[in-house]
């Protein structure tokens, strides 16, 4: 059953991982032109996660805390 795991694991791993083997870099956009003719600077292409990181955290602790509950209970149980 291990092993079973284990492979699962790996294919996983290997399948979500996978685009970022394949992937290229992104060709230039070409400059956007507003309605009054005045050129729009491009948009930023990396944006820092600011925004939804408490919530990130909060849901880590949980599913930790969640886990390591479950894991003492199957201990007690044996």
């Amino acid at each position: 059953m291990r092993i079973t795991r284990i492979a699962l694991l790996v294919f996983f791993l290997v399948v979500s991982n996978s685009s970022y083997v394949f992937a290229e870099e992104m060709p230039p956009q070409p400059p956007r032109m507003s309605r009054a003719g005045i050129v729009k600077p491009p948009p930023p292409t990396k944006v820092p996660i600011n925004e939804d990181i408490a919530f990130l955290i909060a849901s880590a602790l949980i599913l930790g805390i969640t886990i390591i509950y479950r894991n003492k209970l199957k201990k007690a149980s044996v």
